[in-house]
């Protein structure tokens, strides 16, 4: 009776310490797409297990070694399952145990199972079945056997992060099963009748369990006493998400600024690039640029790794078959919007709705995407108000060139409703200027102005779709238009070859229930620009004020002698009356403001001083500190170029003798990466330009500190 016993008990812990692993794995599988991973890690923790149990007997050597070819077979076996078949065997299992971690973390949820997404999940579901067997039924020590599976159950709610709700059942069945494994061996060893309890060389005094037994409750209750507080401060917060400690994929130099490709791509219009079958004539982008700093247009937001089938997307109905010749970079052309995409892997940034190939492409290259093409309501956006709900999509960089402005408010004043700026604006532009595939490439202000301003001798008011598309986004967020920058191709339907001349770049105007909408400033094919000095000229012309020499309509000419008298004073009057004010009070105000001038300034300079330094997001908190420590050597008779750079502006300033070190790097972080500048280092900037301007103060002449 006692062993049937005892194998009932062992065969208890085994299935509770197996569904104990199971549930632990599955954790990580609620940010999974689908039921796979749920039954791949239900799968390993069974194997691992069932390799431990049956062995429990045979030395451990044999048992660990059993186990780890049984692992090495199982994460084969699931890379098959889970892989699409585009790669060899022997290549994709590499790939797929070297980038497992990265892309487990990089991955845009919900996860897609692939091999390298689903091998950490497994891998850590079978390590700790394995060690639960091998302390629960080898040892015979349960306890210890739950805290692998404890483990692997505290790793999936570190990889799953603020992503997923709680699941109160999982966490229930999770302690009824750990119960129900102690409940069941809660005899000791020594009264265990096979030579599976004699493992400890023999059996435990009582007196030693008891004391253990009151030493550990001691133990507990101390330890419940001083984590009480902790753990009820970490049930109101936000979990940390690990994946913000892994770099998202990364795009290379062209990629990062895709539309300085478009001058390479006008000057080789023959250049084949990719070859295509569509379902039908359809734009294919291959970037959407909404940041613009006055420099480059850039995108924004992160790539993250997705699988076959994209989030937040449709059917997928428009189908474009895609074969890379020689267009190179990471970036996937792709018609909008992409819902699935087939032998390639992808990353989308779910701001733009682009797709990158962390590999890059490379000639030979195939693909398919599955898309949802944008369809424009033209009636619907004739009527519509822009859409303002990204700020960064009407944001103007400073220092904007005069002819933009100008154009602007022609613009404004020319036409009314949003629409009809935005296809006035494309309208001006294609009339008023050149298309040239030998324009230089470049966007910044200095190129936008040369391309808008210069004399057409000179080389100006001809360029490519860049410079086209650049001045149109620009322009358009001066006439209070949301705007972007799109990078792609148009494409006829059925198959083709895509060469460089079909490669541009346009400008998209976000319209209030519509969406992005685009517009074309291309010139036509062999029409004659109009200088758009003249056009800007007339309407100069025609705001100035003019004077029609009219009747007076009965108003008094104060101008004529017939109203004044012999004294030359007006109506007959000769003095004012004698509720007039003195003279002296005149006086008396004056020298009251001219006295109220230097409080005035004192005051002026503070309040832009707590401005600086106390408001906006830390980079504008650093920024701000720069210049009040410019404004500082300023005054003290060291003045800095508008052109130095922070570096330079450094060095001028060292020879007030007044440290500054540290500063110049996180003005070039506040500048370059915003992101990565904190409250700490805003607050240390802050305490720079203090402790500076304190320092400086003393050479700066009496007269300006006393007026100043």
């Amino acid at each position: 009776m006692r062993p049937t016993r005892y194998r009932i008990r062992v065969a208890a812990v085994a299935a509770s310490l197996t569904l104990l692993s199971a549930l632990a794995g599955s954790v990580a599988a609620r940010v999974y797409h689908g039921p796979t991973l749920t039954a791949l890690v239900a799968g390993a923790a069974l194997a691992a297990f069932g390799i431990g149990f049956a062995l429990r007997n045979r030395p451990t050597w044999l048992a660990g070694t059993a186990s780890t070819w049984g692992l090495a077979a199982y994460l084969v076996g699931a890379f098959v399952l889970t892989a699409d078949g585009t790669r060899p065997l022997p290549q994709m299992v590499v790939d797929s145990v070297v980038n497992a971690v990265p892309r487990t973390l990089t991955a845009l949820i919900p996860v897609e199972p692939a091999p390298d997404t689903v091998g950490v999940p497994i891998f850590l579901t079978w390590i700790a079945a394995g060690l639960a067997c091998e302390f629960a039924i080898r040892y015979g020590r349960t306890l210890l056997g739950c805290l692998p599976p404890t483990l692997l159950y505290a790793a999936g709610l570190y990889l799953v992060g603020p992503n997923a709700g709680p699941v109160i059942a999982v966490a229930v069945a999770y302690c009824l099963l750990a119960g129900a494994a102690l409940a069941v061996t809660s005899a000791p060893p020594s009264k265990r009748p096979d030579r599976d309890a004699e493992v400890d060389g023999g059996p435990a005094k009582p007196k030693a369990t008891v004391l253990g037994s009151i030493v550990g409750a001691a133990v507990l209750l101390v330890a419940v006493a001083a984590l009480a507080p902790l753990a009820l401060g970490l049930v109101e917060s936000s979990p940390d998400d690990p994946r913000e400690l892994v770099e998202p994929p990364q795009l290379t130099d062209i990629d990062i600024n895709p539309l300085s490709r478009i001058a390479e791509w006008a000057k080789r219009p023959d250049q084949e690039l990719f070859r295509a079958r569509l379902d039908g004539d359809a734009w294919m982008r291959l970037a959407v640029l909404t940041e613009y700093d006055g420099v480059t247009w850039q995108a924004g937001g992160d790539f993250r790794t997705a699988g076959s089938v994209l989030p937040a997307s449709g059917d997928g109905d428009f189908t474009a078959e895609v074969e890379i010749i020689e267009l190179g970079g990471k970036l996937v052309p792709a018609v909008a919007d992409p819902a699935t995409v087939s032998d390639l892997p992808v990353a989308i940034n779910l701001h733009t709705r682009c797709l990158l190939t962390p590999d890059g492409l490379a000639t030979g290259d195939r693909y398919s995407v599955g898309s949802d093409p944008l369809t424009v309501d033209t009636e619907a956006a004739a009527g519509a108000r822009p859409d303002l709900s990204e700020p960064v999509s009407v944001a103007i960089p400073p220092n904007t060139p005069e002819i933009m402005t100008m154009i602007a408010e022609y613009i404004t004043a020319t036409y009314d409703t949003p629409h009809e700026r935005a296809e006035g604006l494309a309208a001006f532009l294609s009339e008023h200027y050149a298309f040239d595939p030998e324009a230089g490439a470049g966007h910044d202000y200095p190129t936008l102005e040369y391309f808008l301003e210069a004399p057409l001798e000179a080389g100006g008011q001809r360029g490519t779709s860049e410079h086209f598309a650049a001045a149109y986004a620009m322009i358009g967020r001066l006439v209070g238009l949301p705007t972007r920058v799109v990078i792609g191709f148009e494409v006829p339907g059925g198959e083709s070859t895509v060469t460089a001349g079909q490669g541009l770049a346009w400008p998209e105007v976000s319209f209030d229930g519509v969406g992005w909408v685009r517009f074309d400033p291309m010139p036509v094919d062999g029409a004659t620009p109009v200088p758009p000095q003249e056009t800007l000229e007339q309407l100069e012309e025609s705001e100035e004020p003019t004077d029609d020499g009219g009747g007076d309509d009965g108003a008094e000419d104060y101008n004529d002698p017939a109203l004044e008298d012999d004294d030359g004073d007006f109506d007959g009057e000769s003095d004012l009356e004698d509720g007039r004010i003195p003279w002296w009070a005149w006086w008396a105000l004056a020298a009251s403001v001219l006295a109220s001038v230097p409080l005035v300034s004192k005051a002026r300079r503070r309040l832009r001083r707590r401005r600086r330094l106390r408001r906006g997001t830390p980079a504008q908190r650093v920024a701000g500190a720069w210049a009040e420590v410019l404004d500082a050597a300023a005054r003290a008779g060291v003045k800095v170029g508008a052109c130095a750079n922070a570096e330079e502006a450094a060095d001028r300033v060292a020879a007030l003798e007044a440290d500054i070190a540290g500063l110049p790097a996180l003005v070039n972080r506040a500048a370059f990466a915003p992101g990565s500048v904190g409250e700490d280092d805003a607050e240390a900037a802050a305490g720079i330009a203090l402790s500076f301007e304190r320092r400086v103060r003393a050479r700066v002449r009496r007269w300006k500190r006393v007026l100043t």
